[in-house]
């Protein structure tokens, strides 16, 4: 049942791309035609609880059903905290995390990357975290802690592997990630 105000976006199965899940297979969800839609890596998904439209168990039935248009131009992908709770709970070992992250692989190829994730990848390459609040350092530091946590971003040997490990990636053969004077972020 809708809420007041709310939309629905009828989808075409007929256009699915066959293949899809073929591709998700060799990209890394090597066990996706495990799936047997029970719903439990649902239950624990923060996506799902967030109200993100695509959560695991919706990811996978939209790549069975070839839907990969439709998860090009969602964020929800982004969305994952890798938290692994769904790969924990899967009766199946279909490991729905993997799934997520060879639905990203596929996004970066075709470029289809939120900002948000540019900035994330961007602050990961520059630091070593996703997501760091630079400016926490003096919190930080009333609460005893040093004011740089004991990280890459502390540490200039783990974010040089970490930066080198991005290199090798498909994200650096894209352009996508900053490489110094070599990349899009190099100015």
């Amino acid at each position: 049942m809708l809420r007041s105000g709310e939309t629905f976006e009828i989808i075409n199965l007929s256009k699915g791309e066959a293949g899809f899940a073929e591709e998700i297979k060799k990209m890394g969800g090597e066990r996706i035609l495990e799936c047997i839609q029970c719903g439990k890596c649902a239950a624990t998904c923060p996506l799902a609880l967030a109200g993100f439209p695509f959560f695991n168990k919706r990811v996978i039935h939209a790549i069975l059903n070839g839907l990969k248009e439709v998860l090009l131009n969602d964020i929800s992908i982004w969305a994952c905290q890798s938290c692994n709770r769904c790969t924990e709970t899967c009766p199946r070992r279909v490991d729905p995390f993997e799934i997520m992250m060879a639905m990203r692989r596929v996004a970066v190829r075709k470029y289809a990357l939120p900002a948000t994730a540019i900035k994330g990848i961007k602050s990961l390459y520059d630091v070593g975290h996703a997501v760091y609040l630079s400016e926490a350092g003096e919190p930080r530091k009333k609460l005893g802690l040093p004011e740089k946590p004991p990280t890459t971003v502390a540490d200039p040997e783990a974010l040089a592997e970490v930066q080198s490990i991005l290199r090798k990636t498909s994200l650096a053969t894209l352009g996508i990630i900053p490489m110094g004077e070599f990349g899009i972020f190099g100015i």
